[in-house]
């Protein structure tokens, strides 16, 4: 068994009565239990969330700590909500230790809310509450700290957007890094725009992420178009209110303005990291099943059936269980059923065996983009621009990600990616 499945055997035993562990909806990527070291020690805890039998609204989660006499609870709390909507651990404070970020959603509440729980006087203490509802965690280049992206519905699928950082003792607006992250706010309402191009409150939004992306030019012109369209929401006054500020950013002709703010920095989601890992680790997985597996005497062991030549796979995948419980750490059970049936993978005379040939895949998913995210609820549909071996060449992938019982995995079969 390997560390991380031992560590879910553990929290399971470690469950309150009546209760089982449950996997958050966000970030795409987290499991019911998630690996951080809170004290600094670095020695690894293990933060646990579940929910209940018997009234699957009633949340919660703890924390595990490995001490001499094994392993205790140091940290429970009843979620503040009916539903785990996001759980993450990240250094929000810049202090090289890891907070804890538990998201609540609320049946019939409008937002969501977010717990922050950092390390204080030997246990984990309620740092801040916030509410939401989107949220991304953000890391930028050669920063320590965890910014937070909080979007807040305004109506339909127009949202209040605004990047948060650790400062003194709150979380402030990051508008040093507001021109790096509005760029995925511009390109968002720009799709908005493209399938619905008369929504004045998305012209108005989009002027709002060009001002703080530090664009004015372009606001100015988000705005024209706003107040050219006849709508009641937002009303002129709001896009007046835009053009005052972003004529205030214009360079005078004679003299021109600096805009003290930093360049755009490279900057990444903490779930599109997630998913890309997932998806490497998957793709190694599919290649190592299709080599055979591990054959420690490094002999290959053929078989002829029904005038065709197989192998048998190695010693640590020759059974059915084996080779679903290896891949089931990063694939849906229906996906690897599937996978067997095409790739013709059975079982002969106890053992498993498969067609007796090779391959590889010259996709580099190091180098891997998310380049767009279909939320469907308990599914998440990917597209990932993957350059081709070390070529300038590159192909779209599209894989889909489904939260099942033990996880967020990947329902696309082993295979077409």
């Amino acid at each position: 068994m390997n560390p991380a499945q031992d560590l879910v055997s553990i929290a399971k035993r470690n469950l309150p009565k009546g209760s089982k562990l449950s996997v958050p909806n966000g970030p795409v990527g987290v499991d019911s239990v998630i690996h951080v070291d809170l004290d600094g020690d670095e020695n690894e805890e293990a933060l646990v969330l579940y929910r209940s039998i018997g009234n699957e609204n009633q949340v919660g989660a703890f924390a595990l700590e490995k001490g001499s006499n094994g392993w205790s609870k140091i940290f429970i709390t009843k979620g503040a909500g009916t539903e785990i909507d996001w759980a993450y651990a990240a250094d929000i404070m810049g202090d090289e230790r890891k907070e804890i970020l538990l998201g609540w959603q609320t049946e019939g509440s409008a937002e969501n809310v977010l717990e922050i729980y950092f390390w204080k006087n030997d246990k984990l203490a309620k740092l801040k509450e916030l509410t939401y509802n989107e949220i991304e965690a953000i890391e930028i280049d050669d920063e320590e700290k965890t910014r937070l992206a909080i979007w807040k519905r305004d109506m339909a699928d127009a949202y209040k957007v605004d990047l948060l950082t650790w400062k003194g003792d709150s979380v402030v607006a990051d508008i040093n890094y507001y021109p790096s992250y509005f760029q995925e706010v511009i390109a968002y309402y720009q799709r908005r725009i493209s399938e619905v191009p008369d929504a004045a409150y998305y012209w108005y939004y989009l002027a709002d992420a060009h001002l703080k992306a530090g664009l004015p030019e372009q606001a100015i012109h988000a705005i024209d178009k706003g107040l050219s369209l006849k709508s009641v929401v937002p009303t002129k006054g709001y896009f007046q209110q835009l053009r005052i500020q972003a004529e205030k950013m214009l360079p005078k002709e004679r003299f021109p303005r600096v805009i003290t703010r930093k360049d755009t920095r490279k900057y990444w989601s903490i779930e599109e990291v997630l998913v890309i890992q997932k998806v490497k680790e998957a793709a190694s997985k599919y290649w190592y099943v299709m080599s055979g597996g591990k054959y420690p005497e490094g002999t290959i062991e053929k078989v002829t059936v029904n005038n065709n030549e197989y192998r048998y796979l190695g010693k640590d995948l020759d059974t059915h269980a084996e080779l679903v419980n290896y891949l089931s750490s990063s694939f849906t059970s229906s996906a690897i059923d599937s996978f067997m049936q095409k790739k013709i993978i059975f079982e002969f005379f106890g053992r498993l065996i498969q067609p007796n040939s090779d391959g590889g895949s010259l996709f580099n998913y190091e180098r891997a983009e998310v380049v767009q995210k279909k939320d469907k609820g308990n599914e998440m549909e990917i597209d990932l621009k993957v350059p081709v071996g070390d070529t300038n060449s590159f192909e779209f992938v599209h894989i889909s990600f489904q939260k099942a019982e033990n996880g967020w995995r990947i329902f696309s079969e082993p295979g077409t990616f």
